[in-house]
């Protein structure tokens, strides 16, 4: 953590803070893991975005959810299904369907969310496989989305002004060795965060938008745990750092 902690005091020394924001995908139903990071959001204070499965999400995860203070329901395309042929990815909300099924799933989703989480749904539109079609941009907005999230990579294209990006720009999991998923490492981890929180102090890429941490609560091993854990005391206790809710990134329209 020495190298983020560095960064944090240049940010310091300039008068500034560092925002950053949790993702954490795939949400579903209530399970030990899902309590281990409520436990853990509720201990530091850390404000988490859960990226929660329309169509798997049901009353179960309501209740589950009902006294998590700190977790704020983002939407996590439809079902989590891949619709692609073989040998392209994985795709939910790509061109492999007429863009009105998409939308119409994407309306039905948004609809089941507002209804099970009332204000603690934020309509943002986090992709499975953080993959999408550009041609659905357009619509999002006119649709009620506040947002988009994927994953991050620089020179990425602008949607719309009104749709924010906020990217995740940290993923703790190395994912190339399925169904073998471990923590990528702390060394990685630091630099991906480090990375993009220089480059917003000097200039160089979009200073507005939070670094962002994204999580799987579902796979994540005890080592990733352990380094989330470490991230989330070494930032709370410097005063450079602040961890900013889904709310704020993406506050209703005046």
């Amino acid at each position: 953590m020495k190298t983020l902690l560095h960064e944090l005091d240049a940010w310091k020394d300039a008068g500034r803070t560092a925002e950053f924001w949790w993702r954490d995908d795939d949400a579903a139903e209530p399970s030990v893991e899902l309590d281990r990071l409520i436990r853990l959001s509720d201990r530091f204070g850390v404000p988490c975005g859960l990226a929660t499965v329309p169509a798997l999400a049901g009353e179960p995860l309501r209740k589950g959810l009902s006294h998590a203070s700190h977790i704020w329901i983002l939407q996590h395309g439809y079902a989590h299904k891949n619709r692609a042929q073989s040998g392209g990815g994985a795709w939910e909300l790509g061109a492999h369907r007429p863009k009105s099924e998409v939308l119409e799933e994407l309306r039905q989703g948004m609809g089941k969310l507002t209804q099970l989480f009332k204000g603690r749904f934020v309509p943002v539109l986090v992709p499975p496989w953080n993959r999408i079609d550009p041609e659905l941009f357009p619509y999002l907005p006119v649709m009620g989305y506040r947002g988009l999230s994927t994953s991050y990579k620089k020179g990425r294209p602008n949607p719309s002004v009104e749709l924010r990006v906020a990217d995740a720009h940290c993923d703790v999991l190395h994912w190339k060795d399925k169904p073998a998923v471990r923590f990528s490492g702390a060394e990685k981890c630091v630099k991906l965060l480090v990375d993009h929180l220089r480059d917003k102090r000097t200039g160089e890429v979009d200073a507005s938008e939070p670094t962002c941490l994204l999580t799987h609560h579902m796979v994540m091993d005890d080592d990733a745990w352990e380094f989330v854990e470490a991230l989330f005391a070494a930032t709370s206790e410097h005063p450079a750092a602040a961890w900013i809710t889904p709310a704020e990134i993406w506050p209703p329209k005046a």
